[in-house]
């Protein structure tokens, strides 16, 4: 139904074109003056377009629609003004005032008619908009209720042991949005070794989420003949470790891109034998690690020149090795530490690498946050622009005579998206 509220302070004019647009199949409501006229917005919900003579005693046509225009009814109001003035003066006044046509009144029912039946189209057109934004808001605060959902179940995943036997680990992953694309973890194999990784899914969001939930059920050493880490054997132990190259060269197979899913991701994975200190590592397409010598205090960079996993089915990757001593620290991070900005300055690896070298002083299990913060003042800003993810391993060395873990519980760590 097209409902029309006509306001004219000349009753006779107000019966013809009540009489006029009835006609014509409008539903005419009538005021006399402009308050009248408001009230009736105020109660009539329904009514959303108005005609309303210029020249009325106390609220002219101008003053009513600039009221009307201004004042919250809950909807939008088309508003035409009618007068007989038509100059171009007395037309820029009215649309100035907020008016959405202006009719002369000595113009043919037909026209006006048409100009009215043009209002009620807009009107229709701007419904229909505010409509599918109001679904669209409702739709985003659903998504984004259980987005939030879902972090608060994750960070139920984080343990707050940060200590395996022979290590210290110390960690801190940030999301951009309230889900990103890092992860980060570490497992004890078995009773000698210890296995941590850090991983950057390729963009944000839910699939760079999921695809880093699904490479870190991969990752689980729970069961040796399903796992990625380890391999079955036919003599005791009954299994080997696999080599860092041999996980990431699984993971590449089975994360292999197609033209439905175009994601991939860096990663380091490595293996820490926690009686000897020897460490193999395996890097794919990320960062190089910073290696921190605990007695010198200096740190070096640690990496490879190698592919991202799932671009190529044809890359191959390498295993390497370093000898640890006691105190010694590796360093594992997201691109987003290292390219937080001030300007048009990046805060650097080398930035990175003496951050590390300057904390090593503190508590390892605060070393991780402390950088973080330092990383924050430097760009003078609280959120960072990318997925942030730090994990610090240290080999406090082997003591004889440690109670070995039970392997058969691997502790492993989501410490994805969460400080």
């Amino acid at each position: 139904m097209k409902k029309i509220l006509l306001v004219d302070d000349n009753r006779t004019m107000l019966l013809f074109m009540e009489k006029v647009l009835s006609k014509r199949g409008f539903i005419v409501t009538t005021a006399q003056n402009g308050m009248q006229a408001l009230e009736i917005l105020e109660a009539s919900e329904d009514i959303q377009f108005v005609l309303s003579d210029w020249m009325m005693p106390e609220m002219d046509g101008v003053e009513l629609c600039r009221r009307v225009k201004r004042a919250d009814f809950g909807r939008y109001l088309f508003f035409v003004l009618l007068s007989g003035k038509d100059d171009q003066e007395s037309i820029i006044h009215g649309i100035n005032a907020g008016a959405d046509d202006f009719v002369v009144k000595d113009t043919h029912v037909d026209e006006l008619v048409a100009r009215i039946e043009a209002g009620f189209r807009n009107l229709a057109l701007h419904n229909e908009v505010t409509l599918k934004n109001t679904q669209l808001d409702e739709a985003y605060a659903t998504i984004k209720k259980d987005l939030e959902s879902a972090g608060e179940l994750l960070k139920r995943l984080l343990p707050s042991d940060r200590k395996l036997n022979g290590v210290e680990l110390s960690y801190v992953s940030i999301p951009s949005a309230q889900i990103g694309g890092d992860m980060l973890g570490y497992m004890q194999l078995d009773e000698d070794h210890v296995a941590f990784y850090l991983l950057d899914v390729a963009g944000h969001g839910v699939s760079s989420a999921l695809m880093s939930f699904s490479v870190q059920q991969s990752i689980n050493a729970s069961n040796e003949r399903g796992s990625i880490v380890k391999s079955a054997t036919d003599t005791p132990p009954y299994y080997r470790l696999n080599e860092p190259h041999e996980v990431l060269h699984q993971l590449n197979q089975r994360y292999i891109s197609t033209d439905e899913n175009m994601l991939y991701f860096t990663m380091v994975y490595a293996v820490l034998n926690i009686k000897t200190g020897k460490m193999a590592f395996a890097v794919a397409g990320h960062p190089p690690l910073v290696w921190l010598h605990g007695i010198k205090g200096d740190a070096e960079f640690v990496g490879q020149d190698s592919f991202v996993v799932g671009a190529f089915d044809f890359v191959e990757y390498e295993t390497s090795y370093l000898q640890l001593e006691p105190g010694d620290k590796l360093w594992l991070y997201s691109d987003g530490i290292t390219e937080a900005e001030k300007g048009a300055q990046q805060f650097s690896e080398e930035g990175f690498r003496k951050a590390v070298m300057e904390l090593n002083g503190q508590p390892t299990t605060l070393q991780t946050e402390l950088l973080v913060n330092r990383v924050r003042d430097w760009q003078q800003a609280e959120q960072f622009e990318d997925d942030v993810s730090v994990l610090v391993v240290e080999w406090t060395g082997y003591l004889e005579g440690e109670q070995p873990c039970n392997t058969r519980l691997s502790t492993k760590v989501n410490a994805q998206f969460f400080k």
